[in-house]
């Protein structure tokens, strides 16, 4: 199972509900649930790719807050906002994956203004997998690159208990204990609660119900980051995920548990954005070549 929760992520409902979605072509906090699926709080008109980000369950745009500024002037860093949180809380949270996915990739469509790579983080991780499948069966481009944090490669079964259907109390006692993440003041208070705990059950149901069916791999290199305390995700399974791609595999165990993406924010930065640039200067190479053979 992967991680749904995080102090960022709690504190998100209150303040991104007011938070203006400045994705071009993007509207106001009034307009339909499709036009506020992308956060980006300051665009970067010069900036060569762009970095979609899949927050964890439970999870907002406020958990990737931060990384518009640490990613550099080349990256423009647009979060999915999924919905039931956000400037989409008055939303009825999706409870399947793929659901999520067929949302995500039909925005995308009309956001291939520049290239793009994904980073999904736990439960967001299968979210953004599935994304990356479902624009290669609809013949749309995709993902340069995909880079996961913190979860078990899909085909694999989880070694985790279900957790979805416990009531509140028990719910919320069984994911701290497993991933840690939700602030004790956040945990003893009912209003904060009552909030936080429907979009966070909704993605767990999506993950605990959903069905990984074989695919071809991607042909797009895939990195995978781990916490090094992280006691959730079995490290020595990672390498299980080089099924899913024709390119490379990267493993990369970083300092911290399973929310190693806040401990280890300037090192995760780095390395992304050293990364899709790379992968960048990779894909236009490859154009010019196909633009040469054609002439």
């Amino acid at each position: 199972m992967t991680s749904p929760v995080s102090a960022l992520g709690t504190a998100q409902q209150g303040t991104e509900s007011h938070a203006a979605n400045r994705l071009p072509g993007a509207g106001s906090s009034a307009q339909s649930g499709r036009s506020l699926l992308f956060f980006l709080p300051e665009p970067k008109p010069a900036a060569s790719i762009r970095l979609f980000c899949f927050p964890h369950a439970g999870g907002g745009p406020l958990a990737f807050f931060d990384w518009q500024a640490r990613l550099g002037p080349e990256i423009e860093c647009v979060t999915i906002q999924y919905p039931g949180r956000g400037q989409r809380i008055r939303e009825t949270p999706k409870t399947d994956i793929l659901a999520l996915a067929e949302e995500v990739a039909g925005g995308l469509q009309a956001k291939s203004d520049k290239l793009f790579a994904f980073y999904g983080h736990s439960f967001g991780a299968i979210v953004a997998f599935e994304t990356a499948r479902l624009l290669r069966r609809q013949g749309f481009a995709g993902p340069r690159a995909l880079f996961l944090g913190a979860v078990r490669p899909p085909q694999l079964p989880s070694p985790h208990p279900p957790l979805r259907h416990l009531p509140d109390a028990e719910f919320a006692a069984g994911v701290q204990a497993r991933y840690g993440g939700i602030p004790e003041a956040i945990l003893r208070d009912r209003d904060a609660m009552e909030v936080f705990l429907p979009p966070m059950r909704a993605d767990f149901a999506a993950y605990e119900t959903y069905l990984y069916q074989p695919e071809a791999p991607l042909a797009i290199p895939i990195c995978v980051f781990a916490g090094e305390g992280d006691t959730a995700v079995d490290p020595q399974k990672l390498d299980r995920w080089r099924e899913h791609t024709s390119e490379s595999l990267e493993q990369r165990t970083l300092p911290g548990g399973h929310f190693f993406m806040s401990v280890s924010a300037a090192l995760l930065s780095d390395i992304l954005r050293e990364r899709m640039i790379a992968h960048l200067k990779h894909s236009e190479a490859s154009v010019n070549i196909h633009c040469k053979r054609d002439k």
